[in-house]
């Protein structure tokens, strides 16, 4: 009996998902090998890098250089790993504990002095604000009662009046009334 084309489908479907997940489970796999040989070459390179010889050499502009490959002329500098001298250890906390200090005492002043900049500047618009409504209430002091009523006199004249030029006398011209002729050649 051939089987149906359904379960073959279903059977070729099952199957690609299992090489999916196989797949999956061998790049974890492959991952957590990886990892693991990451964290083996880290915890053995610092025993690698104690034992490095490190040379002082000068570069092609004379300035001093410091590698671990041997150059010409350069000097091996006898460099052991190894306790810390206990009153170089003791200066180097004494000058972080100084530097904290300094540090904070550095913030503290910048703080006090960002507070003071911002009092100097609400006190000097505060005042500005005062003057502004100062100056405004005094120039307009006369005037805040509302629009007031000035007596009506009649305009004396100095002088006569001068002398109208007629209604229908026609004012000089520099031009002839248009329509202008303009007289062709």
């Amino acid at each position: 009996m051939a089987p149906s084309p359904v379960c073959l489908e279903k059977l070729r479907r099952s199957l690609l998902l299992s090489s999916a997940i196989l797949a999956v489970n061998l790049d974890r796999a492959a991952a957590c090998a990886l990892t693991a040989l990451g964290i083996v070459l880290l915890a053995v390179a610092p025993a690698s890098a104690a034992n490095t010889a490190i040379y002082k050499c000068l570069d092609n502009r004379l300035g001093l250089v410091y590698t671990d490959l041997p150059c010409k002329d350069g000097e091996k500098l006898d460099i052991r790993a190894g306790d810390a001298d206990p009153a170089a250890v003791a200066r180097l906390e004494r000058v972080r504990d100084q530097l904290d200090q300094s540090a904070s005492q550095r913030i503290v002043d910048e703080r006090r002095a960002a507070e003071r900049t911002a009092l100097a500047n609400r006190l000097r618009r505060e005042a500005e604000e005062e003057r502004s409504a100062a100056e405004t209430a005094a120039t307009y002091a006369p005037f805040d009662y509302g629009y007031g009523y000035a007596p009506f006199l009649p305009v004396t004249r100095m002088h006569p009046p001068r002398a109208r030029a007629h209604k229908f006398r026609e004012p000089l011209r520099f031009a002839p009334r248009p329509p202008y002729f303009v007289p062709r050649p």
